[in-house]
C-alpha cells in the first residue's frame, strides 16, 4: 500500500494508507505478523479484506473464489488464496494497528476538512448488527440472538460531507449511554443525539464542561418555562417553529437542570419535536436544522449495512469480526479522501459503484467520471 505507483483505481483507493508512517509499535506488530506468513503478510491480508468488504463478498469461501479473476491476483500480488488461511489471518490482525490506520486516515481528512463549533456538528448514535447465537456465542444480546453494536461519532460538515471520526464496538446488550462520554472531547463542539441519550445530569455536566448539545426531550420530561422568545421566522422547509423558550428541566425529587433552550417544531407529518439545547447564539430554525442533521448518521449506517459487507461477518471469532468492522470504516475513509481530492458532491455510494466497474482500470478512468464542483 505504501509504495504504490497509483496506476489503477484500486491502487489509488489504497494509496492513502501509509504503513511506513505508523508508530514504531504498530510497525513492530506488522513485522511480527509478517514473520509467520510470507504469502498473506499484513499488507496483502488487508488488501484482500478491503477488496472483499467493498465488493460485498459474502464469506471467506467467496473471497477464495474471487482469485479466479487474474486482475485481482495481479493487484494483490498472489495467484490464489485458501479460505482457511484468510480466516486465520483475519483473526490474527492486531486491532490496535487497524485503529491507528483509521486514526491516521481521519487525521488526513480533518486537515483538509477541519471542523469547528460554527462549521460542523458531532452526531452520535449506534447501530446493532444482529448475529446467529450459535455461531457468535460471545456477542451477548438476547436469549435467542447474538449481536454487536457500533457506537459512532459522525462529523457533519454539510449535507454533502460527513465522515466517521471515532467509534467503539461492544456487545449489542451494551447501553448507548455508557459510551456517549467517550466521544465528548472537543470543547465548544456541538453534539447532536437522539432522546435515547437524554439525561438531566449529563446535560448539566456537558454545559459545565464547555460542550454544546442538541437533543430531544422525552414525552414525560417536566418542563418549567422561564422566558418566551419571539419567533421571527417560524417557517421551515419541512415544518414550522411553534415556540422558542428558556426552560429548566426536571423537578420534584429529580434533578433540576441549568437554564436551557427549548425549541418546539411541528413537522410536516404533524409530529411535535421538542428540542433542547444550550446554544443561545443561533436562530430556532438553526436549532431545528441541527437536530434534523441527525438523520445523516442513520443514512451512514444504512450505507454500511446495504452497500458494504458489514452485515455478513466473515469470522466467527470476536477478534476477526471486530477487525472486519474496523476495516469497513477504513474503507469508507479511503473513499471519502478520494471524494475530497475530486472536490465532488458525489455520494460515497456513487463513488463506490463506479469504482466497482473500474477498479482494475487506470485511476484516471475512475476519477474522470466525477467533475469538480464549483
Amino acid at each position: 500500500m505504501d509504495k504504490y505507483n497509483s496506476k489503477t483505481s484500486f491502487q489509488k483507493w489504497l494509496s492513502s494508507i501509509k504503513l511506513d508512517e505508523l508508530s514504531k509499535k504498530s510497525r513492530t506488530n506488522i513485522k511480527n505478523f509478517d514473520h509467520y506468513s510470507k504469502k498473506l503478510d499484513f499488507r496483502t491480508t488487508t488488501k484482500v479484506l478491503l477488496y472483499a468488504i467493498y465488493e460485498e463478498l459474502a464469506s471467506f469461501r467467496e473471497i477464495d473464489r474471487a482469485f479466479l479473476d487474474k486482475r485481482l491476483c495481479k493487484e494483490v500480488g498472489i495467484d490464489s488464496i485458501s479460505h482457511s488461511s484468510i480466516s486465520r489471518r483475519t483473526a490474527e490482525i492486531d486491532q490496535e494497528v487497524l485503529m491507528e490506520i483509521f486514526t491516521d486516515l481521519f487525521g488526513k481528512i480533518a486537515k483538509q476538512k477541519p471542523s469547528s463549533k460554527t462549521t460542523s456538528l458531532q452526531i452520535i448514535d449506534s447501530t446493532t448488527i444482529p448475529l446467529n447465537k450459535t455461531w457468535f456465542p460471545w456477542a451477548k444480546f438476547r436469549k435467542t440472538k447474538s449481536g454487536i453494536k457500533l457506537h459512532l461519532n459522525l462529523c457533519y460538515l454539510d449535507k454533502d460531507n460527513q465522515y466517521p471520526e471515532n467509534f467503539t464496538i461492544t456487545n449489542a446488550s451494551e447501553h448507548d449511554r455508557n459510551h456517549f462520554e467517550v466521544f465528548v472531547d472537543k470543547a465548544e463542539a456541538t453534539y447532536v443525539v437522539d432522546r435515547g441519550y437524554f439525561d438531566y445530569r449529563l446535560l448539566d455536566k456537558m454545559n459545565r464542561d464547555g460542550y454544546f448539545f442538541v437533543t430531544r426531550i422525552k414525552k414525560n420530561t417536566k418542563v418549567t418555562v422561564l422566558d418566551q422568545f419571539e419567533v421571527e421566522t417560524p417557517k421551515l422547509t419541512d415544518g414550522q417553529i411553534i415556540s422558542d423558550q428558556q426552560v429548566i428541566l426536571g423537578g420534584g425529587v429529580n434533578h433540576v437542570t441549568e437554564r436551557f433552550r427549548l425549541v418546539t417544531v411541528l413537522t410536516k407529518g404533524q409530529r411535535l419535536l421538542r428540542i433542547v439545547t444550550n446554544r443561545f447564539d443561533v436562530t430556532p430554525n438553526e436549532v431545528a436544522d441541527m437536530y434534523q442533521a441527525r438523520w445523516h448518521i442513520e443514512l451512514f449506517f444504512k450505507h454500511l449495512k446495504q452497500n458494504v459487507a458489514i452485515k455478513n461477518l466473515y469470522s466467527q471469532s470476536e477478534q476477526g469480526a471486530i477487525n472486519q468492522v474496523i476495516l469497513t470504516l477504513i474503507a469508507t475513509l479511503l473513499t471519502y479522501l478520494v471524494k475530497i481530492e475530486l472536490n465532488t458532491k458525489a455520494t460515497l455510494f456513487l463513488l463506490k459503484k463506479t469504482f466497482h466497474y473500474l477498479m482494475f482500470d487506470p485511476a484516471e478512468d475512475w476519477l474522470g467520471q466525477f467533475k469538480p464542483d464549483d
